[in-house]
């Protein structure tokens, strides 16, 4: 069967990418040798497998472990993950203890510092762990804070970040990528009919890739696999579905919310407003009464004025009357009727 008529398993579940790797084949041998070659930066000739759950098993726990735990020629160590899904913990705090943990179990009680391995903790990520960092690779040592000295490189945290591979515009470019970036682009698009092209190239210019894919070619031949990874997908897109619905039903419950506090805030202000109403209402009709007791007291004193300056007018009166001067004459001059001053002059 031609290459380009396989369908290949999707390399970067977890059961899958194990096993592409850890087949007791000379593909999967060498393209583990390759691989680690290339994300460690060092030539590794020979490396030993520590056996631990069979990667063709998955019962939906997570008590499973699909971790690759290997041996170096030198005594080094290293334990690779395939993360393909986002962690929502933090996932640099774990590897840091992971790669402790590797570290401290390989020491035998009484032996010498010296002997303590160097360890590596590599995590293939289909998901973007720092947002803050376009670069797809990171490799994580202790150094020094202020002039990167490093302290004895003996725990290495290495992450390679699927999300974040370049574009590749030109096939031909293929062959000058560095070759950790070569077996990032394999990890992400070998399972995919619309990239097969460039994975042709892939293959043509790193033999470990070309193993690799024979490997995947031989563990995808194998019917129970495809099962174990629709159960994987499905019970991911089970979670997925479901962390959308609670995320629905959150926006949901955010959005009421606020609708409610904003129904409470209007009714707040409306009532505020009502009570400045109110307190105006009450304002004005204060300043009413305030006007109308004002011209109650004007009128009383204008009334008062007007009885005092007609008691003058009818004293003038009667004095007028009393020096002889005429009624009619007196009328005129204090303007005060005929009648009064008559009045006057019979009493």
């Amino acid at each position: 069967m031609k290459n380009n008529e396989i369908r290949l398993l999707n390399p970067r579940l977890d059961p899958n990418f194990k096993a592409m790797f850890t087949q007791k084949t000379e593909e999967s041998r060498m393209a583990l040798k390759s691989f680690l070659t290339a994300v460690i930066g060092r030539k590794i000739s020979h490396v030993t497998v520590i056996e631990n759950e069979d990667a063709r098993c998955y019962d939906m726990q997570r008590g499973i472990d699909f971790d690759i735990n290997c041996i170096f020629s030198d005594g080094a160590c290293a334990q690779i993950e395939m993360q393909s899904f986002y962690r929502e913990y933090d996932y640099g705090k774990r590897a840091e203890y992971y790669a402790a943990r590797l570290a401290s179990s390989t020491m035998k009680t009484g032996e010498e510092w010296e002997k303590v391995p160097q360890v590596y903790q590599i995590s293939v990520m289909d998901f973007t762990y720092d947002k803050t960092n376009k670069n797809p690779i990171h490799h994580y040592s202790m150094t020094d804070l202020s002039d990167g000295a490093k302290l004895s490189g003996i725990l290495n945290v290495i992450f390679l970040e699927l999300t974040k591979l370049p574009k590749i515009k030109d096939l031909a470019s293929v062959k000058n990528l560095p070759s950790a970036i070569k077996w990032c682009k394999f990890l992400k698009m070998a399972d995919k009919p619309d990239s097969q092209k460039l994975i042709r190239e892939l293959v043509n210019a790193e033999e470990g890739i070309m193993n690799a894919e024979k490997a995947l070619e031989g563990i995808s031949m194998d019917r129970w696999r495809w099962i174990i990874q629709g159960q994987i997908e499905g019970r991911k897109r089970d979670e997925f579905s479901a962390k959308a619905a609670q995320e629905r039903k959150d926006r949901e419950i955010e959005q009421k919310k606020k609708e409610q506090e904003q129904k409470a805030r209007e009714l707040e202000q409306k009532g505020r407003e009502q009570e400045q109403k109110a307190r105006e209402q009450e304002q004005r009709e204060k300043e009413l009464v305030r006007r109308a007791e004002e011209l109650a007291l004007r009128e009383e004193k204008l009334a008062r004025r007007s009885d005092d300056l007609h008691r003058e007018k009818l004293a003038t009166a009667q004095r007028a009357l009393d020096m002889g001067i005429s009624p009619e004459q007196v009328a005129k001059a204090t303007e005060l009727s005929i009648e009064e001053i008559l009045s006057l002059k019979n009493e």
